[in-house]
């Protein structure tokens, strides 16, 4: 018998896969699965709120209620926010490079 019990064995290659990282996407404010919803008083405030969305490419549901206060919040938030091109992927040093590049972080852009 040898000293070495696993030294003929094969070695497991580690999986890597193309789509470089697996992130849980949240779902975001003002698309088809998440749209806007609003309420407003009247049908001229509603269709200028509309003519707002479609301009920016937003899915919404407005509501007229005259009877319940305005509540135009998520309008708010959609147009608060910064479109900036940040990502919310962090590579870990072993990770493929976000870059594509084919190398590993740590030798690429974490060097």
């Amino acid at each position: 018998m040898s000293r070495y019990p696993y030294k003929n064995l094969p070695l497991k290659k580690s999986e890597h896969n193309n789509s470089n990282f697996k992130v849980k996407k949240t779902v975001r404010l003002g698309t088809d699965k998440a749209p806007a919803q609003i309420t407003v008083q009247t049908e001229e405030r509603k269709q200028e709120l509309a003519n707002i969305f479609a301009e920016n490419g937003w899915v919404s549901v407005i509501k007229v209620d005259p009877e319940q206060d305005e509540n135009i919040r998520d309008l708010e938030i959609l147009q608060n926010k910064q479109s900036s091109a940040v990502s919310t992927k962090k590579a870990n040093r072993n990770d493929p490079c976000p870059c594509n590049s084919s190398k590993k972080y740590k030798k690429c852009c974490g060097a």
